[in-house]
C-alpha cells in the first residue's frame, strides 16, 4: 500500500493549496457581493443554490464515468485545473451576472473532480483506516482553507486594504497551479479493475442503508445553508468586514484540527455514530445562530460550526465508501455528493427569503429542524 500512502498524502497537499486559493475568495465574497456590487441577499442565496446545484449534477456523472473507465486520476486533473483558471475572473465582476458564471464555473470544476477523486482516496486504502484516510484529506483542505483564510486577512488588513478585493481575486490563482502540479506530478493511479464492465447509473442499484444515508443527507442539506449566510450572520451580530476573515479562521482552525481524531473515532466507534453525533453539533450551531447577538457569540459558533463539520464531512464520505459496493463506488459517491449539492438550491432560496421575509432567527430555526429529522434518519442506518 505504499502507492496508496503517496497518494493519499498528494491528494492532501492538492487540497490544501486548492483550499488556500479558494478560502482567499470566499470569506470576502459574501460583503464584495452585498456591499460593493449591491446584490440583494435573495438573489444571492438563489446564485449560491443554482451554482451548487447545477454543478452538483455533474458529480454523479463523473463517477459514474470514472466506474465506467476504471480510471480516477484525469477526471480530478481536469476539474481541478477548470476551476484554477475560473476563479480569479471574479475579478472582473461589475454585477450578478459575472458572479454567478464564475461561482457555476468554480462548481462545476468541483463537480468534476469531487466523486472521482474520492473513489481514489477509497481505493488507495483498506476499510480499516478509511475513515482516517478520508480524515486526513479533509484536515489538509482545511488548513489549506485556514492558510487562505489568514492570507486574505493580512492582505486587507496590513497590506492591500480593505477595498482589495479584486487584486485578492487574481492573487487566488498561484496556489490553486501548485495544487494541480500536486496532483498531476505526485499522485498515481489506483485501477478499479472494473474497465468495461456493464455500469448502471441507477438508483435501484444503490444498498438500502446507502439510500436512507443519502436521503438523510439530503434533508439535511436543505437546513445546512452555504456559508455564505453564516458570514452575513457575523456582520450582523457586530463583526467588522477586515475582522471576518479572521472569525473564518477560527472555524477552519478547529475543522482542521478536528478532522483527523474523528477520522480515527469513526474507524473505532463506528462512522453512523460519529456522524450523528456530528449532526447534534450543527443543531447546536444553528439554534446560537438564531438566537445569540453579539459579537463575541459569533466567534464560539463558528468554531462549534468547525466542530461539527470535522465529525461529519469526511465520515460521511468514508461511510458512504464502506456501504457502497466496489465496482459502484465512484457512481455512489456521485450520487451522495449530488444529493448534498442539489439540496443547496432550496436552501439557497428558502435562507434568502427567511431572511427578508422575517430574520436570520426564522432562517437558522428551520435549519435546525431540517437536521433533527435528518438526526432521527440517520438512526435507522446499519453499517
Amino acid at each position: 500500500m505504499k502507492d496508496g500512502r503517496r497518494n493519499i498524502f498528494f491528494l492532501g497537499l492538492t487540497s490544501f493549496f486548492n483550499d488556500w486559493s479558494s478560502e482567499m475568495i470566499f470569506p470576502i465574497l459574501p460583503s464584495f457581493m452585498a456591499e460593493v456590487l449591491g446584490i440583494p441577499r435573495t438573489l444571492i442565496g438563489v446564485i449560491d443554490g443554482v451554482a451548487e446545484s447545477v454543478a452538483s449534477l455533474l458529480k454523479v456523472f463523473s463517477g459514474y464515468i470514472s466506474d465506467k473507465i476504471g480510471r480516477r486520476k484525469a477526471l480530478a486533473v481536469a476539474g481541478y485545473s477548470f476551476s484554477t483558471v475560473v476563479k480569479p475572473l471574479l475579478a472582473l465582476a461589475r454585477g450578478w451576472g459575472m458572479v454567478f458564471l464564475v461561482r457555476v464555473g468554480d462548481r462545476v470544476g468541483k463537480g468534476i473532480r469531487t466523486a472521482p477523486r474520492d473513489a481514489l482516496i477509497a481505493a488507495s486504502v483498506d476499510k480499516s483506516v478509511r475513515g482516517r484516510s478520508f480524515g486526513f484529506h479533509r484536515a489538509m483542505d482545511t488548513l489549506g482553507a485556514l492558510v487562505g483564510t489568514l492570507t486574505t486577512y493580512i492582505l486587507m488588513r496590513y497590506v492591500l486594504g480593505p477595498n482589495s478585493h479584486r487584486t485578492i481575486f487574481l492573487l487566488s490563482a498561484i496556489p490553486a497551479l501548485v495544487g494541480v502540479g500536486c496532483l498531476v506530478f505526485g499522485v498515481r493511479e489506483v485501477s478499479a479493475g472494473i474497465s468495461g464492465k456493464k455500469i448502471k447509473l441507477s438508483w435501484s442499484a444503490i444498498p438500502k442503508n446507502l439510500k436512507i444515508l443519502i436521503a438523510a443527507a439530503f434533508v439535511f442539506g436543505i437546513g445546512n445553508y452555504t456559508f455564505t449566510f453564516f458570514l452575513l450572520r457575523i456582520r450582523e451580530m457586530g463583526i467588522p468586514v477586515a475582522v471576518v476573515p479572521l472569525v473564518y479562521l477560527v472555524y477552519n482552525l478547529v475543522y482542521s484540527a478536528v478532522s483527523y481524531p474523528a477520522g480515527v473515532l469513526a474507524d473505532r466507534f463506528g462512522k453512523r455514530n460519529i456522524y450523528a453525533l456530528g449532526l447534534v453539533m450543527y443543531i447546536l450551531t444553528a439554534l446560537g445562530m438564531a438566537f445569540a447577538n453579539s459579537s463575541g457569540w459569533a466567534w464560539v459558533l463558528l468554531a462549534f460550526y468547525g466542530l461539527h463539520m470535522g465529525f461529519t464531512n469526511a465520515t460521511a464520505r468514508a461511510l458512504v465508501s464502506d456501504l457502497s459496493p466496489a465496482e459502484i463506488r465512484g457512481t455512489s459517491l456521485g450520487i451522495y455528493h449530488t444529493a448534498v449539492g442539489v439540496a443547496d438550491l432550496p436552501a439557497g432560496i428558502l435562507a434568502g427569503a427567511l431572511w427578508d421575509a422575517f430574520s436570520a432567527k426564522v432562517v437558522f430555526s428551520v435549519g435546525a429542524a431540517l437536521a433533527f429529522v435528518s438526526l432521527i434518519m440517520i438512526m435507522f442506518v446499519r453499517e
